[in-house]
């Protein structure tokens, strides 16, 4: 099943120390992380030290060349090699083979043993899907016709075939969603996600993003001048800054193991935060896609603080979508104004599109990047902001700039061109279990 991001409002919420044998709905409590990135690959502590570093993995294109292009940077990915058998590297596209090591990481992190049929869901968003693939399929009937068509190929080219490789390999055998947006397809799985633990509907589910690098899509949005330096000056992502000129692509995978609390505690799992609030919608965006904010209230991010039974004034740090685009950028912090009024400069402010590049896979990674926060790890830093557009913002650095960690509480902000927003709010667990104080 595929679903249209933003096609209505929605919220969901995990109630804060709820207690499904009280007669509430179960809290929603990460207990798995995994991720493949230009950061590294690796379970919930690799992939928290490689954040915490801080230090980028952007570099020069080298899967395909960029000659010709205006821009010459990305987020690639690494050999996938060490992590998958011989087989299953030839029969699985790239794409996939992201998607699955990613989410194997995680489910091992959770120590998550096979629950019953049914029980076990997906929820797994993607901007562009299997570009490759779709690629090769065309391909092959411009190049022969009829006769050119691979029947081998083309199950890749859906855009749920991601999603049904990694229920496959990880043998997930409830409720699964496609998400697709271009730019909040990794939050808007990880909000459905809440919301089908919360619902009852899956005592577990697995949530996060993938996309890949593709040539022609890197050739296409450089020449659209959709990705940086498409207002000149030197090229890199630099969100908030005043010398912002667009943002850099990424590619790999994320996702996260969502748990219903009771389930968890019961098997003793280690719980890195709760997903306390969680809401999605659309703003109207005007021509070009950059979403309108001034003068309209942060609806989304006040559905899930109220979803949450959290002020918004009680967030500690704000995960930002932090594209490089400037509008859009700006339009974040408008949204961020409208919902925290004074207090948003007291909140810590971070964006992770510098360090790995824009994907699906990335809206997963904040939430990850949130949770291991929650849990005690150092808050990442946001790399390449020299001259802040909004001055008075305490944006996350390092040494007098860094933030105190752990936080008690955090928001993840999703913000799409097109105008789909999606608002995650995360909560402390005390070593007990139970909400931090």
């Amino acid at each position: 099943m595929t679903d249209r991001a933003g096609s209505r409002p929605g919220t969901g919420s995990a109630r804060p120390g709820g207690d499904a044998n009280a007669g509430g709905a179960p809290s929603v409590v990460v207990t798995g992380i995994g991720s493949v990135s230009a950061l590294g690959i690796g379970d919930g502590a690799r992939t928290g030290r490689a954040l915490a570093a801080g230090v980028p993995g952007i570099g020069p294109v080298r899967a395909f060349s960029a000659d010709g292009c205006g821009s010459r940077l990305a987020g690639e990915v690494g050999s996938l090699d060490a992590y998958l058998p011989g087989d299953e590297a030839r029969r699985l596209p790239r794409v996939s083979q992201l998607a699955v090591v990613a989410a194997r990481l995680a489910v091992a992190d959770a120590a998550l043993e096979p629950v019953e049929p049914g029980a076990f869901g997906l929820v797994l968003g993607s901007s562009w899907g299997d570009l490759r693939s779709s690629e090769a399929f065309a391909g092959g009937f411009l190049a022969r016709g009829p006769l050119g068509l691979s029947p081998l190929v083309f199950p890749s080219t859906v855009m749920n075939a991601m999603a049904a490789h990694v229920a496959i390999a990880v043998g997930t055998r409830g409720p699964m969603l496609t998400m697709n947006d271009a730019g909040a397809a990794g939050e808007l799985a990880v909000a459905r996600g809440a919301a089908l633990v919360r619902a009852g509907r899956a005592t577990a589910v697995l949530v996060g993003g993938a996309d890949e690098l593709s040539a022609t899509l890197y050739r296409e949005l450089a020449g659209l001048r959709a990705i940086s330096p498409h207002g000149g000056g030197p090229e890199g992502c630099r969100p908030f800054d005043r010398d912002a000129n667009g943002t850099v692509l990424g590619e790999g995978a994320t996702f996260l193991v969502l748990e219903a609390e009771p389930a968890a505690v019961e098997r003793g799992a280690r719980i890195y935060a709760e997903i306390s609030g969680v809401a999605w919608g659309n703003l109207p965006a005007r021509p070009g896609g950059v979403p309108l904010a001034r003068g309209r209230e942060p609806a989304v991010i006040h559905r899930a603080a109220a979803a949450a039974g959290l002020p918004e004034a009680g967030v500690d740090l704000a995960c930002l979508t932090g594209s490089g685009v400037p509008a859009l950028d700006a339009c974040e912090l408008d949204l961020l104004a409208g919902a925290l009024g004074p207090r948003l400069a007291g909140a810590w402010l971070t964006a992770l599109t510098p360090l790995a590049g824009e994907h699906a896979g990335l809206g997963a990674l904040r939430a990850g990047a949130a949770a291991l926060a929650l849990a005690g790890r150092t808050v990442p830093p946001l790399r390449g902001l020299e001259r802040p557009i909004r001055p008075g913002l305490r944006f996350v650095g390092s040494g007098p700039r860094a933030a105190p960690a752990p936080p008690r509480t955090a928001l993840v902000h999703g913000l799409a061109r097109g105008g789909t927003e999606v608002a995650l709010l995360l909560r402390a667990r005390a070593p007990g279990g139970r909400p931090a104080a």
